[in-house]
């Protein structure tokens, strides 16, 4: 089976795949921090998952939580749309109370990479279906 490609581009501000605006004046450093984390975690799956060969694969939305959309969009009738894809896997949460904006960003970056460690056996499982 070829390389799972998973997309990262978060450059689209109508469909932002790592959307940390709840965090507040911090939003652009932890959407950056998740996006490095994403990579990050994804290089050490290689050579299952790829970020820089765009193909068939998954984007993971991030919204200081998780969402497996599969990619590219799927064709229906009126265009294009996003298709999620089912899981039950149970990302792991913080809470940084009073910390600094280092100690969040860190927080944050932890919980993306579990969340991607997570969500790897679920594409692996959903791109054998496809």
């Amino acid at each position: 089976m070829p390389s799972i490609y998973v997309n990262t581009d978060n450059s689209n501000p109508a469909s932002k795949l790592f959307n940390a605006s709840k965090v507040g004046k911090s939003a652009a450093a932890a959407e950056k921090k998740m996006q490095g984390a994403v990579v990050d975690a994804i290089d050490k799956a290689k050579p299952d998952f790829n970020t820089d060969t765009p193909g068939k694969g998954y984007s993971l939305r991030m919204k200081v939580q998780a969402e497996i959309i599969r990619y590219p969009l799927s064709p229906t009738k009126g265009g294009k749309a996003e298709e999620m894809v089912n899981t039950t896997s149970r990302p792991g949460s913080a809470t940084v109370d009073g910390g600094s904006e280092a100690d969040l960003l860190d927080a944050i970056g932890e919980l993306t990479k579990g969340n991607v460690k997570a969500a790897l056996p679920v594409m692996r499982i959903d791109m054998t279906r496809r």
